[in-house]
């Protein structure tokens, strides 16, 4: 009976793999006690290839205790002691709320778009577990994704189609421009694609008629109520009135750099069917909300969404925090956290930051622009507060390439160094707001460490 039982599970899986065209072999690794309950804090680091702190020749993981993270005499060397997870690019990781589980797609390559998810054991110990899943066929092999709910990862991918026009030379006139999107659903307990959604992406009549279309999708997360999946959006803008014409005697419209930005969007999608997409709105803010590999999107406490938002124009205000609400999962526009009020700071772009629970959150932040200086702050979001901490050398620091902030209960763990330069994890208790340095991080010649988990 047990080998009975065994084959028709292989035979299950096989089937499964057949009919969404998605999985690889199965790289289970050696056998792990399933009474090792060691909480674990992973960091990563980028390898750099071609310039100082761009990431691109891979990531690399080690793992160490909360213990461990916290003692400023133990030090990481992610770079010599680490383990590489397999990526031709900067991995797109994730991991699970209790640290034992890492998740990657790698970016880019022959194997790009292949899911693989590891069991953590301490140090560069890191253990293949279950299928591989191979995701290109539906978002490419450079997916934009996240752990949209615990157990439950989402990529996504939108692809802008060639501008429509009438009209012959020289009087082309502008149309419309749309884009390709397809989404799909990942079971991370037992890898599978569990569910796929394409469609032709939109926006209203107007404002595709004044340029405007969606360039860019990320950061999914999925509502309390577990019916609705929130993509963050980016919305690029043609000037319809300047074009030129190539060698084939098409026109190519001029990107409208000046025009005022898109009020900041986000697409709802029907969940888990991945059905009736939705744009909603918000008037609080002409910015992007799709963040860059991390994570901008948390259910909070209170059930409603929390948002960040990045890219203003210069002058316009800095990021927000916007809220999407658990009754009407539509903008709240009677919300808005403004960085800039509450640090009394001009033109902040959020780089990303870790909602930890009852309204509070840890925000990491450039001033002018990403990449700018590198800074941290506690926010309450229900009282519209912020406390900034004093991170030496702030100005120096770069977290454009920042991936993810760890929590163990009331703790957050931030690994802080600048690019090629040691450093050191720092801990922030929720509750009391103090800010304590933890264990050192050592580091080589053009390379970040970029996320703990």
């Amino acid at each position: 009976m047990k080998n009975y039982m065994l084959k028709s599970n292989i035979l299950g899986a096989v089937a499964l793999c057949l009919a969404f065209g998605s999985c690889t072999k199965d790289n289970n690794g050696p056998g792990i006690d399933p009474n090792d309950n060691t909480r674990w804090i992973t960091v990563s680091g980028s390898l750099m290839k071609d310039e100082p702190g761009d990431g691109d020749a891979g990531t690399m993981v080690f793992s160490l205790t909360p213990e461990q993270a916290k003692d400023p005499n133990f030090s990481v060397n992610v770079f010599d002691q680490g383990a590489h997870v397999k990526s031709e690019r900067t991995a797109r990781l994730q991991a699970s709320a209790d640290g034992k589980y890492l998740y990657n797609i790698q970016y880019t390559g022959d194997d790009g778009g292949v899911f693989q998810k590891y069991r953590v054991t301490g140090g560069k110990n890191i253990v293949p577990e279950g299928l591989q899943v191979a995701t290109a066929n539906y978002v490419t092999t450079s997916p934009r994704w996240l752990k949209a709910a615990e157990g439950v990862g989402v990529a996504v991918r939108a692809a802008a189609k060639d501008v429509k026009f009438t009209g012959t030379a020289p009087n082309f006139v502008y149309q419309e421009r749309t884009a390709d999107v397809n989404v799909i659903t990942l079971d991370l307990n037992d890898p599978k694609i569990s569910a796929t959604g394409s469609f032709e992406l939109r926006l209203t009549d107007e404002e595709i008629g004044q340029g405007y279309y969606v360039s860019r999708i990320d950061v999914p997360v999925i509502n309390k109520a577990g019916n609705k999946v929130f993509i963050g959006a980016a919305v690029s803008k043609h000037n319809t009135t300047s074009f030129t014409i190539g060698d084939t005697g098409l026109p190519t419209f001029a990107a409208d750099s000046k025009g005022a930005k898109s009020w900041a969007k986000t697409l709802v999608l029907d969940y888990p069917s991945l059905k009736n997409p939705k744009i909603i709105t918000s008037n609080k803010t002409r910015a992007n909300t799709n963040g860059y590999r991390s994570t901008q999107q948390y259910v909070g406490t209170d059930g409603h969404v929390y948002q960040s938002t990045s890219g203003e124009a210069a002058g316009t205000g800095g990021s927000k925090i916007l809220r999407i609400n658990s009754a009407t999962n539509d903008y709240d526009n009677d919300y808005v956290f403004s960085l800039d009020e509450v640090l009394g700071v001009t033109d902040s772009y959020l780089e990303t930051w870790k909602y930890v629970g009852d309204g509070i959150g840890y925000v990491v932040y450039a001033l002018g622009g990403t990449g700018k200086g590198g800074y941290i702050a506690r926010v309450d979001l229900n009282n519209k507060t912020a406390v900034k901490f004093n991170v030496p050398n702030g100005d120096k620091l770069n977290f454009r390439q920042i991936q993810n902030i760890a929590q163990v209960g009331d703790e957050v763990f931030i690994s802080i160094a600048e690019v090629g330069k040691d450093g050191n994890i720092y801990v922030f208790n929720k509750k009391t707001g103090t800010m304590a340095v933890g264990a050192k991080l050592i580091n080589k010649t053009g390379n970040q460490y970029i996320g703990a988990y």
